[in-house]
């Protein structure tokens, strides 16, 4: 592996790199870790690196973009401008600064090639194996996209709606809605959570008000069999920092944020039948619209 290649994979300056090993500089224990995980050296680097805090680290990053090529360069000094204090034997405070741009640098490094879990906006709703194989919408796209899905019901309860999904379900004050909090997982992984608000005239005594495991095709064949199939959707797509619960639930790392979706189906008379907010983790999936566009 050259020195180029190195550089890039372990986000250090290919100068820097060549002042450790002639000596000039001494090695930090953040380097020794990134050279570990680069060369696959299980450990052995960093078991060597005795050294104090690593007060060096800013000049070598500020140097990276200048000394490797790199497409988004600009991009990738910002993310590597962190600066990780730790002694051999124990951690330095970290500020939660510093802990949201490691968790960038390392889940730019590390997640980066796998491709985002694509949601499919409109065609997942459309999509004939929904109904033909009794599948969920999320487990038709995640099949589709070579992933393993697996959705998981945590709650269902009766509850005063937000003030935006009772607009969007044209809900009086004071209506009640049945809300089932599920938990999403791909590959064994959690990708999302979604809080499905249904008005209580729609699903009445149903098992979608009160069981936590529906039969094969989850809430939307539920529906289609009670008699509300999907014929418009609207969706709004924001972004936010997660509350704590909401990290803790997705597993995400300081810094990182989630996109949240706030879904409506409708019927062919224009009814609003359902309403979801999807809390989705932003390193682990996208959404994809395709639209035609009249003359």
């Amino acid at each position: 592996m050259s020195f180029r290649d190195l550089a890039k994979k372990a986000y250090f300056s290919r100068s820097y790199l060549c002042e450790v090993e002639n000596g000039k500089k001494p090695p930090s224990l953040h380097l020794a870790k990134a050279l570990d995980a680069c060369l696959n050296a299980e450990g052995q680097l960093t078991r060597l690196v005795t050294t104090g805090p690593d007060d060096q680290e800013p000049e070598s990053r500020s140097r990276f973009a200048a000394t490797v090529d790199c497409p988004d360069r600009d991009v990738e000094a910002w993310r590597t401008r962190s600066t990780w204090s730790a002694q051999a034997g124990r951690t330095a405070p970290v500020s939660a600064s510093q802990w949201a741009q490691v968790a960038t640098m390392l889940y730019d490094v590390f997640v980066r090639s796998r491709p985002p879990l694509m949601r499919l906006g409109p065609v997942r709703y459309a999509n004939s194996s929904v109904r033909q194989q009794h599948l969920t919408p999320f487990a038709v796209e995640a099949t589709m996209q070579g992933r393993a899905p697996r959705v998981e019901c945590r709650a269902v309860s009766r509850q005063q709606p937000p003030s935006d999904v009772a607009a969007l379900l044209s809900l009086d004050l004071g209506d009640a809605v049945v809300l089932r909090e599920n938990r999403y997982f791909a590959d064994g992984e959690p990708v999302q959570l979604g809080h499905t608000y249904l008005p209580t005239r729609v699903v009445g005594t149903s098992t979608l008000a009160t069981e936590l495991d529906l039969s094969p095709g989850g809430t939307f064949a539920t529906l289609e069999r009670l008699g509300y199939r999907t014929a418009r959707i609207r969706e709004q797509v924001t972004t936010r920092f997660p509350t704590r619960d909401e990290a803790e639930t997705l597993n995400l790392p300081p810094g990182v944020p989630v996109i949240v979706l706030l879904h409506a189906s409708y019927d062919s008379d224009g009814f609003p039948f359902e309403a979801t907010r999807y809390i989705m983790r932003s390193d682990a999936m996208a959404v994809q619209y395709v639209a035609k566009v009249a003359a």
